[in-house]
């Protein structure tokens, strides 16, 4: 087994062991553990997948232009596969919920509630534990396994000021899917075939991420944050629910408390 998978699926049993942990914890106190976990479909879960692609397209196109504008990158034009690009899609779409679920509904949940509320404290260990996840990728860097611990910050904020999984969802998506299969950036690591354009990188690394890709530059970190302040502002748009409901209150975290709590 390599690092690379060693590492993963460690991260991912602790994961669910706090899972199992918060679901044990919740069916005692006869709450209902799916949407503890932020699993529940309602009239907020359009808004919040389209909110998080709008995000992240956003900060991934500002990423190229920035590069661009520095000269430490090149656009040419690609052999595009449409079908190429399909299949990857529908790989990340699928890969992005189970992250969610499991990286952010069931680790940040019972890291939680072992912490006492402390979500704040909760949403940083599984950030650490999501960057260990891409330490070993090709190319990766402390640069890029800092690049994707404020990935989890990202999507753990997103997590914990909704109560559902389904903005991370669309941020973690729309972040793969546009930075590879769309605009042929190396993605974590990983060249994408098909894409219907073609980075040539023309460094330096620490600022384009080299063959990591963009995400493991300066220039993408910096888009971390613009993405982790769109979290923040969409937050105040719509009201918190079951996460705040099956957690302790002690920690709790304030944007005017996201909006009121609702059953």
């Amino acid at each position: 087994m390599t690092a690379s998978a060693a590492t993963n699926l460690a991260v991912y049993l602790i994961a669910l062991a706090f899972g199992l942990f918060a679901a044990v914890r919740w069916r005692k106190q006869k709450r209902p553990v799916l949407a503890g976990f932020g699993l529940r479909v309602d009239r907020g879960t359009g808004p919040d997948i389209a909110a998080g692609l709008a995000i992240t397209t956003a900060a991934m196109i500002g990423i190229l232009l920035v590069l661009l504008a520095l000269g430490s990158v090149r656009v040419s034009g690609a052999a595009f596969d449409p079908a190429m690009v399909l299949t990857f899609g529908l790989v990340l779409i699928i890969q992005g919920i189970v992250d969610e679920t499991i990286m952010r509904g069931m680790l940040i949940s019972g890291l939680s509630l072992a912490l006492g509320g402390r979500r704040i404290a909760a949403v940083l260990i599984a950030a650490i534990l999501f960057g260990l996840t891409h330490a070993f990728f090709e190319g990766a860097s402390t640069l890029s396994v800092i690049s994707n611990g404020l990935g989890g910050v990202m999507y753990g904020l997103a997590f914990v000021l909704t109560g559902r999984i389904w903005l991370g969802v669309g941020l973690h998506f729309a972040w793969n899917f546009v930075q590879g299969p769309m605009l042929g950036f190396i993605l974590s690591g990983h060249p994408v075939p098909g894409a219907p354009l073609h980075i040539d990188d023309l460094g330096p690394v620490w600022l384009t991420g080299g063959n990591y890709g963009p995400e493991g530059g300066i220039v993408g970190v910096g888009f971390r944050f613009v993405v982790i302040a769109a979290v923040l502002v969409w937050a105040r748009r719509r009201p918190r629910t079951e996460f705040a409901q099956t957690l302790p209150q002690s920690g709790k975290l304030s944007m005017e408390d996201g909006g009121e709590f609702q059953p």
